[in-house]
């Protein structure tokens, strides 16, 4: 039997990241983002006025430009290697690093003994929980929503797994096939994480959750959607 084929619609360069480890899996992806992310403008922040930053993405460190560097007496406090690593690179010291999400690095934020917190975020970002630590938010990029790609419109016209890293890419996935008037009952979805469920709606032919927020786990989706014919196999219930 033909594997469905895996499409990765995540912003460049994470899109090329993604692809080469499915090849190296022995998959044939095909990369068509549906987002690009753009440079927000921002006024430099007085880091006197922080003593930690929150970032939850590499693309801060990516595109939040010269006003960075005026930050960098400040710990950072990174979701995920990647982004560690970034801030690393560019002369930050990494203090805190965590998994699953910005609210997980909160407690590590004030068992260390900060106080006031700079989050540097994409326009599109998630809400935090309550906390007794003062957070002010920076916006420094944005992701710009694209078209359907006609590469992406002709592949799915035959049995395909997409994986979807976030809500809004969910979200925009969804209305871009229902607009284009392709069929659900044919594709999969590998999805980053259990919020993304209700944002990709019903009627995909299977529907599987990455066991942990990390891009290994979403391409571990992947395979056993392929595993099981992708497409023509229905998930009763997402694994989480």
């Amino acid at each position: 039997m033909t594997q469905p084929r895996i499409i990765v619609l995540r912003p460049q360069p994470g899109a090329t990241a993604t692809a080469q480890a499915l090849r190296a899996a022995g998959h044939d992806p095909l990369i068509c983002p549906l987002f690009t992310i753009e440079q927000v403008a921002w006024s430099p922040a007085d880091a006197n006025a922080y003593d930690a930053l929150l970032v939850g993405s590499a693309n801060v460190f990516r595109h939040g430009g010269p006003a960075l560097a005026d930050l960098k007496g400040l710990p950072v406090y990174a979701v995920g290697g990647k982004t560690a690593r970034m801030a690393m690179d560019l002369g930050f010291r990494v203090r805190g690093q965590g998994q699953g999400g910005l609210a997980a690095l909160l407690p590590m934020l004030a068992e260390d003994g900060h106080l006031h917190i700079l989050r540097l975020a994409g326009e599109d970002h998630v809400d935090l929980p309550a906390t007794p630590l003062a957070i002010d938010t920076r916006i420094v990029y944005r992701s710009r929503a694209l078209p359907m790609p006609e590469a992406l419109a002709g592949a799915l016209q035959t049995p395909g797994i997409v994986l979807l890293h976030s809500a809004r890419a969910a979200q925009h996935f969804a209305q871009l096939v229902d607009a284009a008037g392709i069929s659900r009952a044919h594709i999969s979805l590998a999805l980053f994480a259990p919020a993304l469920v209700d944002a990709a709606g019903e009627g995909w032919a299977a529907v599987r959750v990455a066991a942990t927020t990390d891009d290994r786990a979403l391409l571990d989706a992947a395979a056993a959607l392929c595993q099981h014919g992708g497409a023509t196999q229905q998930a009763a219930t997402p694994e989480t």
